[in-house]
């Protein structure tokens, strides 16, 4: 599990990258960063079925 330091840190990141690959034009850096948000909750979302097999298969 993320902290919410790291969580913003991973967002920010992300919306940097989207902002690189659309040509580095300004003045849509809230939707850069809605669209990170969503991208990297899609991608926690597709994690959990995972993180649960492997937490099922532990001992402990």
């Amino acid at each position: 599990m993320m902290t919410p330091k790291e969580l913003e840190e991973r967002i920010r990141v992300r919306a940097h990258e989207i902002w690189e690959r659309g040509g580095r034009t300004y003045g849509d850096h809230e939707g850069h960063w809605h669209r990170a948000t969503q991208e990297i909750a899609e991608e926690e979302q597709a994690e959990l079925p995972k993180r649960n097999r492997r937490k099922a298969r532990s001992p402990h």
